[in-house]
């Protein structure tokens, strides 16, 4: 695994919470006329009857100017600051079924969507689920504090759909500027980082795959070209080494301390309404979330209710080692499994080999 360079990197992708509180340019809002072809793929899809797993670019088509919108999408997270957010996607009148399919159709065209549990979901419902926290179970059915973190694939979408009355701000940070607080503060500690974690696979792995990550992590890895890419998620660090029942060292609780601590003193806090939406590079930018209260009479299918996409985006970056940087966190269980994959039933023997990249994602 190629070490840090210990020298700070730059670009877009380097910002801080503060740098974008007067500069509008990270949030989009989607036009009218936007809307209006999202509704008219969403007629098109229900009148053949498809599902999400049926779901591609030719049978849920976009128009023109959503075409221009899946391109700024995928433009601003490959090569811009890593995330944007969207305001107006519309929810408003929508079934949770109907936005599903808008969502997931969209998504199909910015990459491959792929599955994210155990249950092979496309779309992960982000909402409270009476799932007590612990340490070896994964957090997004619970209410409370999430810290920032990247997810499993290449790109992670979250769209508002109902949001929590109290709470629940989202957090927005970017890596590569936790990156060069480590090269400004704590160089000594950068090959550590650079070698990297076990990550925990929260029971969710096939019977015949390892419980945890075979090989270490790279929190910090550089690319051949010197291209950074960044891997952190502090619950599945800890319960990796909780799984292997080998404690870290005194240094490695000071790295995973002082990254959060970095992260957060870096990031830019969101408050998302329904119909906001955003894509965040999990390479460049981590994302996180306030605790949240609802009042305890509001009926279960009114709650607080975030939809999530995993996708992955052909030549998103170079990488240090793309099996392990990219795909060593998304190649376990049911998770990282294509549409198509999942409708061919292939992820259900072992032996078969994820395609992660389907032909017909060219964003």
């Amino acid at each position: 695994m190629m070490s840090a360079t210990c020298q700070a990197v730059q670009g877009q992708s380097v910002w801080t919470g503060e740098s974008l509180e007067n500069d509008p340019t990270w949030r989009v809002q989607i036009t009218e006329a936007q809307q209006a072809e999202l509704k008219a793929s969403l007629a098109l899809v229900k009148n053949k009857g498809l599902g999400l797993r049926d779901l591609n670019q030719e049978n849920f088509p976009l128009g023109t100017a959503t075409q221009e919108l899946a391109q700024q999408i995928v433009d601003a997270v490959k090569n811009g600051r890593g995330f944007i957010v969207l305001r107006g996607f519309p929810v408003q009148g929508q079934s949770d079924d109907d936005i599903r399919l808008m969502y997931l159709g969209l998504g199909q065209h910015l990459g491959t969507c792929i599955s994210q549990d155990p249950q092979s979901v496309l779309i992960a419902d982000v909402k409270e689920k009476g799932i007590d926290k612990t340490p070896l179970t994964r957090a997004y059915g619970s209410k409370h504090p999430t810290r920032l973190h990247v997810d499993l694939g290449d790109v992670v979408g979250l769209l508002g759909v109902r949001q929590a009355p109290i709470g629940a701000l989202s957090t927005i940070a970017s890596s590569t500027a936790v990156y060069n607080e480590f090269v400004r503060q704590h160089p000594e500690w950068l090959p550590l980082a650079c070698e990297g974690f076990h990550w925990d696979r929260f029971a969710e792995q096939k019977d015949w795959e390892e419980p945890y990550s075979p090989t270490k992590i790279p929190v910090f890895s550089f690319a051949p070209n010197h291209q950074l890419s960044v891997r952190y998620n502090r619950s599945w660090i800890n319960a990796g080494a909780l799984r292997r029942d080998i404690p870290f060292t005194e240094q490695e609780q000071a790295i995973l301390d002082f990254f959060d601590a970095t992260a957060r003193s870096l990031a830019l806090t969101v408050r998302m309404h329904p119909g906001d939406v955003y894509f965040a590079n999990n390479y460049l930018v981590l994302h996180g979330r306030d605790q949240y209260e609802e009042s305890a009479d509001t009926p279960f299918e009114q709650r607080r209710l975030f939809l999530r996409v995993w996708f992955n985006i052909p030549e998103i970056r170079q990488f240090s080692d793309e099996a392990i940087v990219r795909f060593g966190l998304s190649s376990h269980g049911n998770i990282g499994w294509t549409s198509r994959e999942l409708t061919q039933g292939r992820n259900l023997a072992p032996g078969h080999q994820r395609a992660r990249l389907e032909s017909n994602a060219h964003a």
